[in-house]
């Protein structure tokens, strides 16, 4: 396979080619796998490195099953040459399962030290940006100022339970790994395979898997005792069960850390917990078994247990963080103990944070995901393009050839004459047909009218219509081919009070608009219609007191009787159309 350089080595040219080269070369295209978790990967090889010794499982998601991996040693990690051989026989047993793809985690169980953070970051809305420089600037949060990038890897742990002193720590790994994952990486692109790896510190893990090993809530403060082979994790919980505290005594080339006393006094002095539970949980198959006896003679106050989980077949009772990981949401087992810590540490993946990620100066020369669609996209658009465009010279040579074989392809000039006599002929029938149609326009008929007259003045509507006139003439504007003409409707009569908001409505652009619209709508005359063509309508409505008014009272009232009226009023509506209106008269005649 070819050796592929950062892009910012190359200009863009060169960038392109390159990602060319990645999709016609690897499977990143076709293969999701490249861009997907190690965890969520449907086969998985879990090592678990605990110091003296080193565990290696197969997990097989789709079948839910666990089986023993490959065997692994310290020799065998510091010789390459048996390195490559574990390798290639993980990926043997992997193809053969028919596996597109295997996610390698490392369970980090012989290495884990806390940093703490510098105290002008205590502040809970800054977790996620801690979280984020933890990855990529960790000198700028961390309180020791002398320690160096390239040290370790560091990954901030919340402190969730209500009254901490301060919002979290920092899990800090050392680098002894990375060539390990580095030569997984190396194998993947020689074998254009996809192998994702993903380191987890073992004692993040066990600790949220604790919500399972609780057989029920704990009414009072707890101390969780994670005992490895060469260090101890105490986890100080509050009542609860959310975490308060974490820390952890190195051994020193012995079995139990021999602060281990003094740590538990002091620690839960200063959290102010009083007798809390202590639960031991054993982690590693060279610790000290009587530990458990050993603590409750030291505190008989306390309730002391040791915990253990049921685990699936193929991993046994003192290695439990590859079940853990990989296992649904706490919340699917009703048995679990559920608190805002428990719940977090998986959700949030606090727990499962990733201490050795590729390197970001490796990850950014290939594309990602959407670039690489991208890429797909494009040179299979380059294809259908192709297709296309021969499809189209196919389409217009078939036209060509089409139009050949026509009748017209083959006429004679001296039938011009011919047509152009009858086109005339045409051509003044046709004018002869619009000119008589446009005559007989429906500009002003009588009922459209007389139906404009009842809308406008519906029965009982407090008015009475003594006269009516309408007219139609034209815009006698000579030397035009088209006239205007103007439409007048007069009215006049009487009204009572109610009826005269409706004339002031109507003495109104809107008003005698709507009016309009309205008749046009119902008669289906265009001449009506206000919007179209090139025509205005104005109104004038003018009302005063009616001198032969006499009050009456309300039961001997007529309507056709003009002295029950308090006001008289003149309406007049004009309608003018210009030469330009679609309705417009034609002026010559056409014989």
């Amino acid at each position: 396979m070819s050796t592929f350089q950062h892009p910012a080595s190359l200009n863009p040219l060169q960038q392109y080619g390159q990602a060319c080269s990645i999709l016609a070369n690897t499977t990143r295209a076709s293969n999701h796998a490249w861009y997907q978790d190690a965890l969520d990967l449907s086969f998985q090889l879990h090592i678990r490195p605990e110091g003296p010794c080193i565990s290696c499982f197969y997990f097989d998601q789709k079948k839910d099953q666990w089986s023993l991996g490959p065997l692994l040693t310290d020799e065998i990690l510091s010789d390459p040459a048996k390195l490559d051989a574990f390798i290639a026989e993980a990926m043997r047993f992997t193809r053969a399962t028919g596996a597109k793809a295997l996610g390698v985690i490392l369970h980090i169980a012989d290495d884990f030290a806390i940093t703490e953070l510098k105290p002008e970051f205590n502040n809970p809305d800054s977790l996620h940006d801690l979280r984020d420089a933890a990855l990529h600037d960790p000198v700028s949060i961390l309180e020791d100022s002398s320690i160096l990038k390239d040290q370790a890897s560091w990954r901030v742990l919340p402190y969730p339970a209500t009254g901490s002193d301060v919002i979290g720590t920092t899990v800090t790994i050392s680098l002894q790994y990375a060539p390990l994952f580095a030569i997984f990486r190396e194998i993947s692109e020689r074998q254009n395979f996809p192998i994702i790896t993903h380191a987890l510190s073992a004692p993040l893990v066990a600790i949220m898997g604790l919500s399972d090993l609780l057989v029920s809530k704990p009414e009072k403060p707890f101390v969780a005792i994670l005992q490895y082979p060469w260090f101890t994790t105490l986890a100080f919980f509050n009542e609860h069960s959310d975490l308060r505290l974490i820390r952890t005594l190195h051994h020193r080339g012995v079995r139990r850390a021999g602060t281990l006393r003094n740590a538990l006094f002091t620690t839960n002095a200063s959290l102010e917990f009083i007798d809390p539970d202590i639960f031991v949980v054993p982690l590693g198959r060279d610790i000290d078994s009587k530990l458990e006896a050993n603590l409750r003679t030291t505190y008989p106050a306390c309730r002391v247990e040791s915990l253990g989980m049921t685990l699936p077949e193929g991993i046994p009772a003192w290695c439990p963080e590859p079940s853990i990981s990989v296992k649904p949401s706490a919340k699917t087992h009703p048995e679990a103990v559920m608190s805002h810590t428990f719940t977090i540490l998986r959700e949030e993946k606090w727990a499962l944070q990733n201490f050795l990620p590729i390197p970001k100066e490796i990850e950014e020369i290939y594309p990602n995901h959407s670039e690489m669609r991208l890429l797909r996209v494009l040179r299979l658009s380059r294809v259908v393009l192709f297709a296309i465009t021969i499809l189209c010279i196919a389409y217009l040579a078939l036209g060509i050839v089409e139009m050949l074989r026509r009748r017209e392809w083959a006429f004679d000039v001296k039938e011009t004459e011919t047509i152009k006599v009858r086109l005339a002929k045409l051509n003044a029938e046709r004018q002869k047909s619009d000119h008589w149609d446009n005559l007989l326009q429906d500009r002003s008929k009588a009922w459209t009218a007389m139906e404009s007259l009842s809308q406008m003045f519906p029965e009982n509507g407090g008015m009475l219509v003594k006269n009516y006139s309408h007219t139609c003439k034209p815009d006698g504007t000579p030397g035009r081919a088209k006239v205007g003409f103007v439409k007048e409707w007069k009215m006049n009569g009487f009204a009572r009070d109610e009826a005269l908001e409706y004339l002031n409505t109507l003495n109104t652009r809107e008003g005698i608009n709507s009016h309009f619209a309205k008749i046009a709508r119902v008669t289906a005359n265009p001449a009506y219609n206000p919007v179209i063509g090139n025509r205005s309508i104005s109104v004038n409505v003018r009302t005063q007191e009616n001198v032969r008014f006499k009050l009456s009272p309300a039961e001997e009232i007529n309507n056709s009787d003009e002295s029950t009226y308090p006001y008289s009023f003149d309406l007049t509506i004009t309608q003018r159309f210009e030469a330009t209106d679609p309705m417009a008269i034609n002026v010559p005649a056409i014989h």
